[in-house]
């Protein structure tokens, strides 16, 4: 059954939606479907900042295509969404689809198209691009942040300080990770220990960042990716409220 997951990111320095499907975290190793296929569709003229009417038509002509005729023989894992682009990614056990997949594309003349196949026998593309690491998927957390604060009233336009509470499951781990946050932007703040939680040993860390989605994503997932070598984790996300004027 499928489980999918949509999250917004940042990739080749413009935002974008990913989405993923969570069932084959466990169900790809165990499968033989180890040639990736990947779509890309964007506008016609290479310059649009996004598809046209037409266009969004033809995408979504496209999509029920593909999905139609590519999943008896791929399984469809991904889509990344950006304003001017849509790429689809399936992995198959049949490196000849890739035939089928082109004369998809080439049916299509609305859009400007382009496949291509890869061998992936350890899944990279599924692993480390489109499943979330903790960093992306707090990303999910951080949207719904933004939106609390913009119902309470709250301004999420003006650049304010940032509180993250990272939690570690030793001493030296939290003291590591201290040593090392210099060279992250961020500023450590008070120690704590919780006594019973899996993670006990819990300090604070401030950076500054406007409650942008992406802003607010390079901010947490700095604090995340640097807490990682030392199993640390987010265990909160505050920030200073400033009322909408």
């Amino acid at each position: 059954m499928s489980d999918w997951l949509q999250y917004n990111w940042e990739w080749e320095q413009q935002p974008v939606t990913i989405h993923v499907d969570l069932q084959y975290w466990e169900l790809l190793p165990t499968l033989a479907y180890s040639h990736l296929i990947y779509i890309s569709c964007a506008p016609k003229k290479p310059a649009a900042a996004g598809f046209s009417r037409a266009e969004e038509k033809a995408v979504t002509t496209l999509t029920e295509t593909l999905l139609r005729q590519m999943q008896e023989n791929a399984l469809y894992v991904g889509l990344v969404e950006a304003q001017a682009l849509r790429q689809y990614y399936f992995y198959t056990s049949d490196p000849a689809l890739i035939n089928q997949a082109s004369a998809i594309c080439r049916a299509e003349q609305k859009l400007l198209i382009t496949c291509g196949q890869v061998e992936e026998p350890h899944y990279a593309t599924y692993y480390a691009f489109l499943f979330p690491d903790d960093a992306k998927l707090q990303s999910v957390e951080n949207a719904s942040f933004i939106r609390e604060v913009a119902r309470h009233g709250g301004d999420t336009e003006l650049v304010r300080r940032i509180t993250m509470m990272m939690a570690f499951p030793t001493f030296e781990g939290r003291e590591s990770y201290l040593a090392e946050l210099p060279g992250t932007g961020l500023v450590a703040g008070v120690t704590e220990t919780v006594p019973h939680a899996t993670h006990p040993y819990c300090v604070t860390v401030h950076g500054y960042s406007t409650l942008h989605l992406m802003d607010l994503n390079r901010c947490t997932a700095r604090a995340i990716r640097s807490a990682v070598p030392f199993d640390g984790m987010l265990e909160r996300l505050d920030a200073d409220f400033i009322e909408k004027h």
